[in-house]
């Protein structure tokens, strides 16, 4: 396995974030479908023991409906149970309920993408269960980590915590259990990425689910991040999703086009035609097999800010793929801002998230809101654990292991 210098001379190190990219098309290179909207409000309970009629469970792994919620038990070596989101989301707001697959090497994820790789997400290691990881991406970039952060939270393997994204065409915020703990505005994001194209801004759909991060066969630098390896023999590993809530912004939309290649807010056509936007069937909704990106981890730095941490690391190797061609269809031009109300944001100084390193822009300090710090004195979540520095690994079985785990996701 070939390791960059950085990652040999500081192999401890834990990486913090991932990116989830791939796509089955990607309309910044070629006309690709539309996707469909959903245009409204729309929630679920999933103690009532049903499926969702919009986020669909992955045929590939067995799931469990119990009086606490969906289970979505990792087991074995490749499992990724998944819900993903048949509808888009242009401008909104998630809400989501849920405990964390506990046990070393499981991640748990939650996570904005759209089809060109803009992505928001947050991020739950098991052995953690003190603390949630929050992270975003521009077009798939992974050149850079340095927007990852990490906050303090309750233990989330025996309780269930709410966790929300507000994603509007100005900022970006993630709450937990109500509390805005982090905040990115297109100013914080342009200096993070060093470019005013990587803020998110197209459609997304959202996909939340567990996976095997730390499985033996993994690549090292994935086993680390997820403090692995899995012991098998302790599990199954269940994640638990009690209820959720998603609002799209864009009233009555029914489709959203992708007018050129730009990949910007602007370009986005809506569609509030009736006839469009029709859920795709299991069938119709395929997806790819291979990673348009690998990705690479983060190693551990230490920062003088309290509670929320930095992470930064260094250059993944691009590759991307896609699918074969459709007609794009075309409407009206997107509405403006549609933000339900000001938002209090949780960082002070530049937005720290899981892009950036050796050559990106510098992590900027970041500090936590007045009920974070409470919460984390509480529980005794680590106050200044700061996840940074370059960790490079380029290898291809990393590529092969986030293939094996988005192939699940059934888009």
């Amino acid at each position: 396995m070939k390791l960059t210098s950085a990652l040999l001379a500081a192999s401890a190190a834990l990486p913090v974030a991932f990116a989830q990219t791939w796509t089955a098309c990607n309309p910044l290179e070629k006309q690709c479908p539309c996707n469909p909207a959903l245009g409204g409000t729309y929630s679920f309970d999933f103690t009532k023991g049903k499926e969702s009629d919009i986020f669909q469970v992955a045929d590939h792994f067995p799931v469990r409906y119990e009086k606490d919620g969906l289970h979505l038990p990792v087991r074995k070596k490749g499992d990724a149970p998944t819900i993903a989101s048949l509808k888009y989301i242009f401008g909104g707001r998630l809400d989501c309920t849920l405990k964390i697959a506990p046990g070393k090497g499981i991640v748990s994820s939650l996570v904005f993408q759209s089809a060109d790789l803009d992505e928001i997400d947050f991020e739950w290691i098991g052995s953690k269960p003190l603390e949630a990881q929050s992270n975003y991406f521009g077009k798939g970039n992974t050149e850079t980590y340095n927007r990852g952060a990490v906050h303090p939270i309750k233990d989330n393997v025996n309780n269930f915590i709410k966790y929300s994204i507000d994603w509007t065409n100005s900022t970006i915020t993630w709450y937990i259990d109500d509390v805005a703990i982090r905040t990115l505005t297109r100013p914080q994001s342009a200096d993070l990425y060093a470019s005013e194209n990587y803020y998110p801004q197209t459609p997304m759909e959202i996909k939340i689910g567990s996976w095997a991060a730390g499985d033996p066969s993994n690549a090292k630098g994935v086993i680390e991040w997820s403090d692995g390896p899995i012991d098998y023999s302790q599990g199954p590993f269940d994640m638990v999703i009690q209820s959720l809530t998603v609002t799209d912004y864009s009233k009555g939309a029914t489709e959203y086009c992708y007018g050129d290649k730009s990949g910007s807010w602007d370009s986005i056509e809506i569609s509030t035609d009736p006839s469009k936007g029709k859920t795709p069937t299991k069938e119709e909704k395929t997806t790819s097999a291979k990673p348009t990106k690998t990705t690479e981890p983060e190693e551990k730095t230490t920062s003088a800010a309290p509670k929320t941490t930095l992470a930064t690391s260094s250059k993944a190797e691009k590759e991307t793929t896609s699918e074969k061609e459709e007609k794009e269809t075309t409407s009206s031009k997107p509405p403006k801002n549609t933000s339900t109300g000001e938002i209090a944001p949780a960082i002070t100084q530049g937005l720290p998230d899981s892009i950036g390193g050796m050559d990106g822009p510098q992590n900027k300090g970041v500090s936590s809101t007045p009920i974070a710090d409470a919460q984390a004195a509480e529980t005794g979540a680590p106050t200044n654990n700061v996840p940074s520095s370059a960790s490079s690994i380029k290898n291809a079985g990393l590529s092969l292991v986030v293939a094996a785990v988005f192939a699940a996701f059934v888009l």
